[in-house]
């Protein structure tokens, strides 16, 4: 509470300059006629899939040189090294997929892999050379079906069904993993974007590196997201709906910076940032560079 306390004039301004932003065009957007900003994501997958040399993105692709926690998790550093962390570290994520099997029923089913890499880098931290302080493994199967039922304003475009692990690939007490499946409800309306994910945990049998992990991550996750014009807004809210009460809230406001690239600013509060610190609370601001977004 006291970073709320300290810094709520910077945080204001964090959320009021995209809100103002994103309301002049909304209004604007609203005079134009074209394809939805999910459509267009769409279409640029459908030609990126057929294409030599090209990787299709499936999450964000990212990279923040500044990402600010004020009260690093000491507790589950490596204890094999000297020295704390530090407050400022270098956070990045890489994801992409690629078509397994397409066109299934009516061109309308596609099952497809993906691989998402989430990276903590204490690159400033020379005390303890530097090191990869945690990197998340995801990989995951998922079929997408194509869809076009209609719910309180919002269309449903797409159904995806899904499996997929999740693990920071160490071993002993610094493990931690688990396994999922999930139905992702991907609706639209405009360039306004709802996802609804809920998810059930596959118990491994034997050793359970982490058998609390629902409690703080939930069952389920809901993302917003807007994108018209040349700025996206995205927000992502996680709870578990039950005492104590354990979720996560994080935003993420992209902007114009080059033709392949976005100035991307991040804020992330609440457990499950990382695998390794899924039971301590993250307060985490970043700036950098994103090279695709959800839209």
């Amino acid at each position: 509470m006291n970073f709320y306390k300290k810094n709520i004039l910077a945080l204001s301004i964090l959320f009021l300059i995209p809100a103002i932003v994103f309301a002049e065009e909304a209004i604007n957007e609203t005079s134009k006629s074209g394809p939805s900003a999910l459509d267009r994501r769409i279409e640029i997958e459908r030609n990126t899939r057929f294409q030599p040399f090209v990787l299709t993105p499936h999450r964000p692709n990212y990279i923040l040189p500044f990402s600010y926690n004020d009260k690093p998790n000491n507790a589950s550093a490596d204890r094999s090294s000297d020295g704390e962390l530090d407050k400022t570290e270098v956070k990045f994520q890489f994801s992409i997929k690629f078509p397994v099997i397409e066109n299934l029923f009516d061109k309308k089913i596609n099952l497809q892999f993906a691989y998402t890499n989430l990276s903590f880098w204490q690159a400033y931290n020379a005390n303890v050379s530097s090191p990869f302080r945690e990197t998340v493994h995801e990989p995951e199967f998922f079929v997408t079906f194509e869809n076009d039922w209609e719910f309180l304003g919002f269309k449903n475009r797409i159904i995806q069904l899904g499996l997929v692990h999740q693990s920071n690939g160490r071993s002993g007490t610094q493990s931690r993993s688990w396994n999922r499946v999930y139905a992702d409800f991907i609706f639209e309306s405009g360039n306004y974007y709802l996802s609804f994910k809920p998810w059930y945990r596959v118990d491994r049998s034997g050793v359970d590196d982490n058998p609390d992990i629902e409690k703080f991550m939930g069952h389920a996750e809901v993302r917003g997201a807007y994108a018209g014009g040349r700025h996206t807004l995205s927000v992502m809210l996680r709870n578990n709906f039950h005492g104590p009460n354990y979720g996560a809230f994080e935003i993420n406001w992209s902007f114009p910076m080059s033709r392949r690239a976005k100035w991307f600013v991040q804020y992330f509060n609440g457990y499950g940032e990382s695998l390794i610190d899924y039971n301590a609370r993250v307060n985490r601001f970043g700036i950098g560079v994103a090279f695709t977004d959800w839209l």
